[in-house]
């Protein structure tokens, strides 16, 4: 009877050991994400890449890009800055300890002199990519970039066929009253 327990006693002590071994294991899981992985998940929790990674990741993580991020977003572009970042020892300059500096090349609104005022401005040249335009500004306001909304050249091609159709029509009009006999003075 005494063995019968002491039995049922490791038996209990083998199955929560096995139970906290299988909470423990996803948790170790996850910290062995690839640094690829985390390049590309900084970039999608709308983060600056940071210039802390070694190059070889960079390049990983634009062999790794899914198809349709690299066709349809600038998720290329912020990690070929950063990876031109850390080329040129970008974080070593010693700014700050999170990675999230500026280049040392200068990019961004270096041009203009100015600071950028809009917060995704700051963080487009934080990560390297030079701010927006004007005009791509303006055609952000209009709000046309939305996939429910009007594209700007199907509204530029209407504009034109509208007036194309109204000169012919004026052009029609004067070409037949000109025809019109006139009435004996």
């Amino acid at each position: 009877m005494h063995k019968r327990k002491a039995a049922t006693t490791i038996a209990l002590i083998g199955v929560l050991a096995g139970v906290t071994a299988a909470l423990v294991a996803p948790s170790t899981a996850g910290a062995a994400t690839p640094c690829w992985k985390r390049v590309i998940n900084q970039w999608l929790d709308n983060k600056p890449i940071a210039t802390t990674y070694k190059p070889s990741c960079y390049q990983q993580a634009l062999k790794h890009v899914p198809e349709d991020l690299r066709d349809y977003s600038d998720i290329n572009d912020a990690i070929s800055a950063a990876l031109q970042a850390s080329l040129r020892g970008g974080s070593s300059g010693g700014g700050t300890s999170s990675g999230n500096t500026a280049p040392s090349g200068g990019q961004g609104n270096a041009k203009s002199g100015a600071t950028p005022t809009n917060p995704e401005d700051k963080n487009r040249s934080l990560q390297g990519v030079p701010a927006p335009s004007i005009y791509r500004k303006a055609i952000d306001n209009l709000g046309t970039t939305k996939a429910d909304s009007l594209p700007i050249p199907l509204l530029v091609l209407a504009g034109l066929g509208t007036a194309l159709l109204l000169t012919a029509a004026g052009l029609a009009t004067h070409k037949r009253l000109k025809a019109r006999p006139r009435p004996p003075a």
